[in-house]
């Protein structure tokens, strides 16, 4: 029987082993985060998230799933999301793998205007001219990438149509890159919320 022949069962049962591990960390994980509250400021309305790190093999179903919908399956990229207390569950599930925090006004203009792309007949077009958003979202009254940024950042009536046509934000690392990845920020590692201080990342990368 070749090498070949036998290698094969044996990393299909280390691959399931592996998921079974991070499964039981994850569940683990989420059984001390029952007994925790997230405390978010009630002025805070949007969240920034990026994706910082990944793992080799498998991860738990949940937090793959999570990662998706976020479209968060790529290392550096990013989106802005609508704070609700369903999404702060959804991103304490997938805390190991993000950053996130409170971006200022400022934060997300620059985001857009050096990172903005968006979805035009199934192409993807850098926001780089008002008529791009005019040609969009004429009907909606926003004529210019000044209207899409405050839609964004105070969650206007049009922000989930916004979010839908926006690509995700495709961002260079930290020079040097994120330290401590496998730690959490408020032990001076990456990962985890950020709160405010997520501007100065964002700063880092613009």
């Amino acid at each position: 029987v070749s090498t070949q022949s036998t290698g094969a069962p044996f990393k299909r049962a280390e691959y399931f082993v592996n998921e079974s591990y991070r499964s039981a960390m994850n569940t683990k994980r989420m059984g001390r985060l029952k007994h925790t509250i997230a405390k978010v400021p009630e002025s805070v309305s949007i969240f920034f998230v990026m994706r910082i790190t990944t793992v080799r093999g498998p991860m738990p179903q949940s937090v793959r799933k999570i990662l998706q919908s976020l479209r968060l399956n790529e290392l550096n990229n990013a989106v802005v999301v609508k704070r609700s207390d369903k999404m702060i569950e959804m991103l304490r599930v997938v805390e190991p793998y993000i950053t996130w925090g409170y971006p200022s006004l400022r934060s997300v203009h620059n985001l857009v205007f050096k990172y903005g792309y968006g979805q035009v007949k199934d192409e993807k077009v850098a926001l780089s001219s008002n008529t791009i958003i005019e040609n969009t979202f004429a009907e909606q009254g926003m004529l210019c990438i000044e209207d899409l940024v405050k839609q964004l950042y105070e969650v206007g009536q049009h922000f989930d149509a916004i979010t839908k046509f926006m690509c995700v934000f495709k961002l260079t690392p930290p020079k040097g890159g994120f330290r401590r990845v496998a730690t959490p920020f408020k032990q001076n590692g990456a990962w985890g919320n950020r709160a405010e201080k997520i501007n100065s990342l964002i700063r880092k990368m613009l």
